[in-house]
């Protein structure tokens, strides 16, 4: 950051500070409780501002999900950025001194480059696992590229490719790494830049609701870069030659600097540990397949001893039973709707028992047969007495997962 602009350098320094909070408590064992008393006056105060500064009809009630880009979310951005103007206007009235604020220009540079690494870390394991997309799911293997939503479509595009997963993830992983030490902060800025600026791009292009976050992670990578952009422009368009940037030392002491990079050290190994470890572990639970993985069609249903046709109108009949995550089975009926609820396989007694999600006393039972080729289901299900009978199908069995890689292609393979 270019210290001459100081009314600049004190906004970013507020605004860039309060959009990472309460990093980098949430890192570091033991200070859980910063983070979630610093969202426990969020969620008192964004709802208010809402209400009665932004009129907003519907009341603010969701915070925390799989969304990024609710409500709350742009209350509290909003919020934030109205602080950091008032801030910046209240620093800047009685600073009038010619100062140079290297020293603070410095610390906010470390913070933003230590962030911008830390998500970098995290989400590049994500992908080299990989756990962010994961393995395309059997119901997403019979649904219809209309019946799909904008993000379900890049989830299925990004996690069919484990070698694409591996690509990104390492760019992210590499780029978070090289932020934390200054002399490859540039490098890891430059690769950083078109990671997170393809991350924007998919996030809004594909409606994938974390479009404020990837903005914000883009915002910080250009941060990093900004005390090297006039050598970048020089180097590269006008083609002058350029010099070497010399940092300060913030530390006058050799017992502080070596302090200082004990600390930063540890710092940095947390954040491999805990990243490790939490994806790792993810990872392993993921790989687990249920008892009776597997796609299956059903060839016969039988209801209350009637034999239900496959009509595509008919609401009730199964045509698909999906198995492919621990403790969950979902069905597909003949109009194309689905619907899942929990389940416990019993392999010995060779019952499946099926909980409804919202109702844990609702538990229906099921007697079943399995063979190698097939599945047989009978039972009491939702007040009506099921027999089913169904055929297993294989991923093979989609050209999406049986076409491969091929380096000798005489005609594109575009179906």
């Amino acid at each position: 950051m270019v210290t001459s602009n100081k009314y600049l350098l004190r906004f970013l320094v507020l605004f860039v500070g309060l959009i990472t909070i309460p990093f980098p408590f949430n890192v570091i064992p033991k200070l859980e409780f910063v983070e979630k008393a610093i969202f426990g006056v969020y969620q008192k105060i964004v709802p208010w501002v809402g209400q009665r500064i932004l009129n907003i009809e519907k009341p603010i009630t969701i915070f925390q999900n799989s969304s990024g880009d609710k409500t709350y979310d742009y209350v509290l951005l909003f919020l934030l950025f109205i602080v950091a103007i008032l801030g910046t206007i209240i620093w800047s009235i009685p600073d009038k001194k010619n100062r140079t604020y290297e020293k603070l220009n410095y610390w906010f540079l470390v913070l933003s480059r230590y962030y911008l690494g830390y998500f970098m870390i995290y989400y590049g394991l994500f992908k080299i696992m990989p756990i962010q997309f994961g393995e395309t799911a059997f119901w997403r293997m019979l649904q219809p590229y209309g019946d799909s939503s904008p993000m379900g479509l890049a989830w299925t595009f990004l996690g069919y490719s484990k070698g694409y997963n591996l690509f990104m993830g390492l760019s992210e992983f590499i780029g978070g790494i090289l932020l934390f030490h200054k002399r490859t902060r540039l490098l890891g800025g430059l690769i950083l830049i078109p990671v997170t600026a393809n991350i924007v791009a998919i996030n809004f292009f594909y409606d994938v609701p974390v479009k404020l976050f990837s903005s914000q992670l883009l915002l910080i990578a250009i941060i990093v870069i900004a005390p090297d952009l006039k050598r970048l422009l020089n180097l590269i368009i006008f083609n002058k030659p350029t010099n070497r940037i010399d940092s300060i030392n913030p530390f006058k002491s050799k017992k502080w600097k070596v302090a200082a990079n004990i600390l930063k050290w540890t710092f940095i190994v947390l954040i491999l540990y805990n990243s490790i470890d939490y994806t790792t572990n993810l990872y392993n639970t993921r790989q687990q397949k249920p008892e009776l993985y597997g796609l299956y069609q059903v060839t016969n249903f039988v209801a209350n001893q009637d034999t239900i046709p496959p009509l595509l109108s008919h609401k009730t009949r199964w045509r698909y039973i999906f198995i492919d995550r621990p403790n969950t089975i979902q069905f597909s009926r003949m109009n194309k709707s689905r619907y899942g609820l929990y389940s416990k396989i019993d392999t010995i007694d060779k019952k499946i028992s099926l909980t409804e999600f919202n109702d844990s006393t609702l538990v229906h039972t099921f007697d079943f047969k399995k063979t190698d080729s097939t599945l047989i289901l009978s039972g009491i299900f939702r007040k009506d007495t099921i027999f089913c009978e169904t055929k297993r199908m294989d991923k093979k069995d989609f050209r999406l997962t049986s076409r491969g890689f091929n380096w000798i292609n005489e005609y594109p393979y575009n179906r």
